[in-house]
């Protein structure tokens, strides 16, 4: 979803996540009202900080203070998130692509694009500190009851490589451990004995397109023959927005959903994790998997709306 200029000036004054917020304003007798306090927020950045920190100063409950941003303020919180930072050129040429790519949409191409991508799965737990709460009498009790989270500073990892389509997934790829994905792995680990093979079975003579983004064994001059040579179709490395995850399946969704469901607890091994990995995978619904496909042409909107800049994040 995209913001409006008028929704862009309410964000100024969004509370957002933070783990060292500011001390709020308090609010009490002969003094202004949380709705008072909140609006009168000086313009620019948002203000950090949880809403449960903002209640507590005002003295009211977080629940009040959500119905206030909420309904009278007409505002929504939104967490702070990382991205990397697009220079001129790179908002320019997302714009142009994205304005290309959108017109090839509009015969239903994208029904058809294999969308692929690499990700990086570690044996450890992730968890919100913000979220995860032990109930003890005693710190000593919480200890033992997994309130501290014990992790390596270098866990052990496998890469996976996976593809979807409108209809459907191709198998999941486990990387051997140590081993670098340069151009030559790429292609006859990944291209030749992974995605063709299931990309012809699947589609069994129609005609589809494959997505890599702008990795250097993808953009690679010997990938890029490879895809030319023996794919029906594809889209070149001049073609592909870069800097964009947030234009990819895998990345900006789906990666995500797989990552909370397999990363809820810590594996002991890394067979043990592969286990996990191929289950989620393979649970992975058909309507899912269409449901995110078809945002696909939304999100190349929203792109072109903020001016090749980028978009809010679902």
């Amino acid at each position: 979803m995209v913001a409006s200029p008028d929704r862009e000036e309410k964000q100024q004054y969004t509370t957002q996540i933070h783990p060292s917020p500011p001390s709020p304003p308090r609010a009490g007798p002969g003094r202004a009202g949380p709705v008072k306090i909140l609006k009168s927020a000086r313009p620019g950045p948002a203000r950090p900080g949880p809403l449960q920190v903002w209640a507590e100063g005002m003295k009211i409950s977080r629940r009040l203070l959500g119905r206030i941003v909420k309904d009278k303020l007409k505002l929504t919180c939104y967490r702070v998130r990382k991205a990397a930072i697009l220079s001129e050129a790179t908002t320019k040429k997302r714009l142009e692509r994205s304005k290309k790519l959108l017109q090839r949409t509009r015969n239903d191409e994208h029904l058809v694009t294999v969308f692929s991508d690499e990700k990086l799965f570690t044996v450890q737990a992730e968890f919100n500190p913000q979220n995860h709460r032990v109930l003890a009498e005693t710190s000593e009790e919480a200890f033992a009851n997994g309130r501290t989270i014990h992790q390596a500073s270098h866990p052990a990892s496998v890469m996976v490589f996976g593809a979807v389509c409108a209809d459907g997934k191709s198998p999941l790829l486990f990387v051997d451990q140590g081993v670098k994905i340069n151009k030559e792995v790429y292609i006859s680990q990944i291209l030749e004995k992974t995605l063709l093979p299931w990309a012809q079975t699947h589609f069994n003579g129609r005609h589809w397109v494959f997505q890599q983004d702008g990795a250097p064994a993808h953009t690679a001059k010997l990938s890029q023959q490879w895809c030319e040579t023996h794919l029906p179709a594809f889209i070149p490395k001049d073609e592909w927005p870069p800097s964009s995850p947030d234009l990819i399946r895998l990345d900006y969704s789906i990666w995500g959903v797989l990552q909370n469901k397999v990363n809820a607890k810590p594996h002991s091994s890394i067979e043990a994790l592969k286990k996990t990995l191929l289950k989620e995978w393979d649970a992975l619904s058909p309507d899912y998997l269409r449901a995110t496909i078809d945002a696909y042409p939304r999100r190349l909107r929203a792109v072109i709306q903020n001016r090749g800049g980028r978009m809010e994040q679902n």
